[in-house]
């Protein structure tokens, strides 16, 4: 400091303790600044905001006056079980209770095990829950019914609290624990056919309706998953005759739309695999979806940087064990959105057995109770509900993608 200037005071910063510190701001302060922020940022914002909410307010009004003044739902509560079940015994539709309670169970345990519920997961299950129960119980349906779903909701927040509480950090009992829920995430699919159809059970030609729908959609992704990882790290190989193979194979079944590969199914397996109509349409749409599927995971190895092949190599690892160990589960984290994009897309494209094959599932049926004379004129319920049912499915995938990813870390550097 140059000689005769005065000294300056200096700046003393007071910090209060944590219980003296300032106290959060209302949250109606937050709301409004939210507000003011994302609604009402300028004058081009304020203009597009109220353009937005008129939509919105005439698109809302529409479907209240359609779904509660305008509408007949008659379509659909007097064909619950077509709907439903189709060509299903109804003496064994205790099956179809077990085998849902089962699942539902198997739901509550894996967000046990690996996530937690929030306020969304709470009221979704809520509303569609509510859903679910009044169309069943309107218009003098069996009560059971009712019943069976309220205890598969039961089920679920069972199977949740018995695992959330368990600490998750690594120990013996973690251990145990993401072993036995893994193992049957694994064979959930073959426990609920067994209980579909095991022991005098129905059929498998019998599967009917919306269940059919919930048969194919998993087969289809999880064979396809089955199928996609070989073929993604064959496609990625330095062998050529893999390489080449593989390629082939991707290249012909991404080339060719599902309806031509249903027709496959039709008339050219039944010489291959004779026998159950759907056990073919379960072989073509896990070998249709593996195809796309191996596309991501193959994107996502070939993004993984060079350095993790070389650390695996560094400390001793066979390329076998690198691949299973540290290369193999990171391309499948990165590769979670395009696979869950794929599986939206089969989970749609299991309508696409009703044009070709002679197998009825949930618009299928939905044309058949429209077919009926009494119903003709509600032609739009039925595919509104129909719709509606698609997207509740589609939309909880995709949530459960984005609690993955965000576990996982998806994104993120």
């Amino acid at each position: 400091m140059a000689a005769g200037m005065p000294a300056q005071p200096q700046q003393r910063r007071i910090v209060l303790p944590p219980h003296r510190q300032r106290a959060g701001r209302p949250w109606s302060v937050k709301a409004r600044e939210w507000v003011r922020r994302n609604l009402f940022p300028s004058r081009s914002g304020t203009i597009l905001t109220f353009v937005a909410l008129a939509i919105i307010g005439v698109l809302l009004a529409g479907m209240i006056w359609f779904v509660f003044i305008d509408a007949d739902w008659r379509v659909i509560t007097a064909n619950r079980w077509l709907l439903f079940a189709g060509a299903f015994p109804r003496e064994e539709a205790w099956r179809l209770w077990v085998s849902m309670a089962f699942v539902f169970t198997l739901i509550g345990l894996t967000y046990g095990t690996w996530s937690s519920l929030g306020g969304k997961d709470h009221f979704f299950i809520a509303v569609a829950g509510v859903f679910v129960v009044f169309l069943m119980a309107h218009g003098g349906a069996a009560l059971w019914s009712s019943l069976w779903f309220v205890v598969a909701i039961g089920m679920l927040y069972a199977g949740y609290y018995a695992t959330v509480w368990m600490p998750r950090e690594t120990s013996a009992r973690r251990t145990l624990q993401v072993r036995i829920v893994g193992g049957l995430l694994i064979a959930a699919l073959p426990i609920a056919l067994m209980l579909l159809l095991a022991f005098g059970g129905g059929q498998m030609r019998r599967l009917d309706g919306f269940v059919l729908n919930l048969v194919l959609a998993p087969v289809g992704i999880a064979g396809g998953l089955v199928v996609a990882i070989p073929l993604a790290i064959g496609r990625a190989s330095s062998m050529k005759a893999i390489s080449w193979t593989c390629t082939t194979y991707i290249e012909v079944v991404r080339g060719a739309p599902l309806l031509g590969w249903l027709f496959v199914a039709l008339f050219i397996l039944d010489d291959v695999f004779p026998g159950e109509l759907i056990v073919r349409a379960m072989v073509v749409m896990a070998v249709f979806t593996g195809a796309y599927m191996a596309e991501s995971i193959r994107g996502a190895l070939q993004a993984l940087p060079r350095g993790q092949y070389e650390a695996a190599h560094s400390v001793g690892l066979t390329r076998l064990q690198a691949l299973r160990l540290i290369i193999l589960p990171q391309a499948l984290r990165i590769s979670i959105p395009p696979i869950v994009g794929q599986a939206i897309a089969i989970w749609k494209d299991t309508t696409l057995v009703t044009v070709i094959l002679p197998l009825r599932e949930l618009k299928g049926n939905a044309d058949a109770a429209i077919a009926q004379f009494e119903f003709t004129p509600f032609r739009l319920e039925a595919y509104v509900f129909v719709a509606l049912v698609f997207w509740a499915v589609a939309f909880m995938m995709s949530r459960i993608s984005q609690r993955l990813e965000r576990t996982l870390g998806v994104g993120e550097r």
